[in-house]
């Protein structure tokens, strides 16, 4: 069936759900157009899994976007198109959508044809029956690559920001710089080079991931009119572009030296001051001949002007640090604007600079006036350094803001020393006033850019997590509540795609003030990164206030955003969390209002979710069971039980089902129910079935050799084991591995392994499996997906009412009839027939009657451990 079948069909399905709602609607032919343009608009490209998540259909748009046929993407070959440092996970976060029934998105990066990686994300969501069971899963991918690579390029111009501002070696910072260009610049390695302006040189300053001996040989490079991409670049002020060195007279004298380092192109960018002095180069090498592109020579300018701060600061604390050790080794700090105090710490003298500055007298200045001259909030640290200073006659160091004759404040830095007499006592102090307002700022700048989104001005998601910690922290201390949203902007991506990342960003904009204009002055806004954002809400009284204030901005979210003649949706999706209890981590908080988040926006956006624990509890449930399996695979605790089977026509006994146990240390024999979700998961499946079959052939071969008659021994098979296109030849070497013969062996297998991608892998190994002796059965039969047309494709030997009809038998006539039709079915195919779930003569003798071939139940025996099989089958007397 084809995907605009399937589409069809799921239209034709909604209408008929609309149409019990809405008495009227538009035309079905027009709803069918306006469901498959806004489907095609959005961008999305939809895929089918079943209730196991392999992929079944795919839909338009996977060829146009990565160039990989559809084919390759059912079951799980999608999943071989997935960049390897994304693999696992996102199959753990798949693992736990599965495990959960609950829907899931990740972000990946997937292989196109052309060898290239690209992100994007993926969301699904169940599709249930009328019991709640998933049958289904219906699925969107949607290319994300141009945000994710600018969400990735904004973290990286934060970290060099942040590692300027916290006064890291400039070899790291730089260092730094070359390994985010080249994340920028796929292929590329960089090296940045000083400008040595004594000498007339370029010197190495970085090259992370070119070869030391190439650094050492272009240490010292010359600036000139002929001297590479780099020296040239210096020398003309402006961008050198060499496409292939080989050819290039630029590289004459270090064409032999690159080549032999496998370099064949490089572009160079001089580095500029704010006054526009040749600061270094920034160059950018490929091993093979290449021309930049437009978008290539951007994201080179984007870390240039990075380059260019970093540098310029470097220079201008070293010229500071000179400046200050010039002036302390030449006259004891000489000072632009001097001043000095007595002994006790009372001003005697200012410059008239100082004076005419601050537009006060020397008197007015004198003892402790030029108090009034400093901003009231640094003022008390001012006068605790001054007075600690004269008490120690220790030298000041401070920092503070001072009032000019304009009114305006600056930054200063007040530097003294004390005069000593012989004996020890201070005879008088000696000070200088320095203008560092400019440097002060520059600092200001770099620290509220490493805590804050630039587009938006909010807080970006390091200050985010230092105030949730914060808020969480007082919380703890007084007793307060903390309240958490996290939020999605509905529709940027559309918005992006269709009018450009201009209006994306406007929209963004406005989203952020609006935000402020909703939250109390107390709160936290900040943007996590993308269409993310999150509100801290400290000292609530408790959840109604966190839903309150997502009420107020759904509301006001609710207008659009009217720009040059265009309505942008300012709409959005929220999610709430409320701290509980004591040391609550930010990172649990943050994960609950995501979980809350995540329902929000499966429940039809635009809305807001409080988390709630059932959201967590499912999920923790299914981690609990996979790690007690995994524990059970680990210690060996996994033991087959063994069922009879049972002859009606002449009571003799026909083999044994094996059936899963596991033996805990302390709590003994336990049922597979426990464990159950491990079943689903692929490696624990197969695991667990690896060790059944073990045990199971192990005990087949005891028995062999005691000469017992035991039958078929039938194994249960798991889809997971199917995932794998090897199952049938394991068993088969694990069956000769043991020396047990093929006919001793049954293998069951419920209908859902047919179902869904994959289906070739399971009807191979069935055919394997029946062609060397083992006889299949189809466990479950007349219940979920039977078909009679598994019973035609597959080698199907037997097959098993399942015990809700034998349970029925007596008493329901409708189950009565199931059973005789399927009998007569195995009969009319020449497949045997067994009947499960046998707890009474009565029910044994109905089935005797309508001629069952095979019962089993605990009418005949119960499940029973290996080493009671030796004695049942001895002492068995038949029916």
């Amino acid at each position: 069936m084809q995907w605009n079948n399937d589409v069809g069909l799921a239209l034709a399905h909604e209408r008929s759900r609309e149409d019990s709602i809405v008495p009227q609607r538009n035309d079905p032919t027009t709803y069918d157009s306006l469901y498959h343009y806004a489907f095609a608009l959005s961008r999305q490209i939809p895929w089918l899994a079943d209730a196991e998540g392999k992929v079944v259909q795919v839909g338009p748009g996977w060829e146009e976007w990565i160039g990989q046929p559809p084919e390759q993407l059912v079951d799980n070959g999608w999943v071989k198109l997935v960049h390897p440092d994304d693999v696992l996970r996102l199959i753990k976060s798949r693992r736990e959508s599965l495990a959960a029934g609950t829907p899931y998105q990740c972000e990946y990066r997937i292989k196109a044809a052309d060898g290239s990686y690209r992100w994007c994300r993926s969301s699904s969501a169940a599709r249930r029956d009328e019991t709640g069971a998933v049958i289904s899963w219906y699925g969107t991918t949607e290319d994300i690559h141009d945000r994710k690579e600018a969400e990735l390029a904004l973290q990286g111009h934060a970290r060099v920001l942040e590692m300027v501002a916290a006064g890291q070696p400039i070899g790291e910072i730089l260092a730094a710089l070359c390994l985010l260009a080249e994340a920028q610049l796929p292929g590329a390695k960089c090296s940045i080079l000083l400008h040595d302006s004594d000498r007339g040189l370029l010197r190495h300053g970085a090259a992370p991931n070119l070869p030391a001996s190439y650094n050492a040989a272009i240490d010292g490079l010359s600036i000139g009119p002929v001297t590479g991409s780099c020296g040239t670049a210096a020398h003309s002020r402006t961008s050198v572009i060499v496409t292939d060195i080989a050819s290039d007279p630029l590289w004459t004298n270090w064409r032999d030296l690159a080549l032999s380092c496998g370099l064949r192109a490089c572009w160079s960018k001089p580095i500029f001051s704010r006054s526009g002095d040749v600061l270094g180069t920034f160059g950018f090498y490929y091993g093979d001949p290449r021309t930049p592109t437009r978008d290539e020579m951007e994201r080179m300018d984007a870390v240039l002007h990075l380059a260019a701060l970093t540098v310029e600061r470097q220079r201008s604390e070293v010229a500071l640090r000179e400046s200050e050790e010039h002036y302390r080794y030449s006259v004891e700090l000489n000072p632009q604007i001097p001043w000095t105090a007595d002994s006790e710490g009372n001003v005697l003298t200012t410059s008239s600079r100082w004076n005419q500055m601050m537009g006060v007298s020397p008197e007015e200045t004198a003892g402790s006036g030029w108090a009034k001259a400093v901003h009231p909030d640094d003022l008390p640290l001012v006068r605790e350094k001054w007075f600690e200073a004269v008490r120690t006659r220790k030298q000041l160091d401070v920092e503070c803001r001072a009032c000019l004759a304009d009114g305006g404040y600056r930054w200063f830095r007040s530097r003294a020393i004390p005069r000593l007499a012989e004996d020890g006592t201070v005879l008088r102090w000696y000070g200088t006033v320095e203008d560092i307002h400019d440097r002060k700022l520059a600092e200001e700048r770099l620290h509220w850019a490493a805590y804050h989104d630039d587009l938006t001005g909010l807080a970006n998601r390091r200050l985010f997590r230092e105030r949730l910690q914060q808020a969480l922290d007082e919380k703890s201390s007084a007793g307060h509540a903390t309240g958490l949203l996290v939020m999605d902007l509905d529709h940027l991506k559309q918005i992006n795609d269709r009018f450009g990342h201009d209006a994306g960003d406007a929209l963004l904009k406005e989203f952020a003030q609006r935000l402020r204009s909703v939250v109390r002055s107390v709160d936290t806004i900040a943007r996590l990164g993308g269409d993310e954002f999150a509100v801290i809400l400290p000292e609530i009284a408790g959840e109604g206030d966190v839903a309150a204030m997502a009420d107020a901005i759904l509301a006001r979210m609710q207008g659009p955003l009217k720009r040059e003649g265009k309505l942008l949706d300012c709409r959005t999706s929220i999610g709430g969390a409320l701290s509980v209890g004591f040391a609550m981590s930010p990172e649990e908080l943050q994960k609950q209002a995501d979980l809350a988040l995540y329902r929000s926006k499966t429940s039809g956006r635009g809305a807001f979710k409080m988390f709630v624990t059932t959201m967590r509890e499912e999920s923790q449930r299914t981690a609990s069971a996979l790690e007690v399996a995994a524990r059970a695979v680990a210690s060996d605790w996994i033991v087959p039980f063994y069922q009879p089977k049972v002859v009606l026509a002449t009571g003799a006994l026909g083999g044994f089902e094996a059936l899963l146990r596991w033996h805990h240390p302390r709590s003994g024999i336990q049922s597979p129910e426990k464990i159950a979700p491990a079943f689903n998961d692929t490696e624990l499946g197969t695991a667990i079935g690896e060790r059944m079959r073990s045990c199971i052939f192990k005990d087949m071969r005891g028995w062999l050799d005691a000469g017992l008659a035991f039958g078929r021994i039938a194994i249960n098979a798991s889809a997971v084991e199917f995932r794998r296109d090897n199952y049938a030849e394991r068993v088969l070497d694990d069956l000769r591995g043991m020396d047990v013969p093929a006919r001793c062996l049954e293998v069951e297998v419920t209908e859902s392994v047919f179902l869904g991608s994959g289906a070739e892998f399971v009807e191979r190994a069935l055919r394997t499996l029946s062609a060397e002796g083992v006889t299949i059965a189809l466990d479950d039969f007349g219940t979920g997906y039977a078909s009679l047309s598994h019973l035609k494709r597959y080698p199907v030997d037997a097959i098993k009412i399942d015990r809700t009809f034998v349970n029925g038998l007596e008493t329901d006539a409708d189950d009565a009839a199931i059973v005789r039709a399927l009998l007569s079915l195995g009969r009319n195919l020449g497949i045997e027939v067994v009947a499960e779930g046998v707890e009474s003569a009565v029910q044994a003798t109905l089935l005797q009657r309508m001629s069952c071939d095979l019962v089993q139940g605990y009418h005949f025996g119960r499940p029973m451990p290996a080493e009671d099989i030796t004695s049942f089958i001895t002492s068995w007397a038949g029916v």
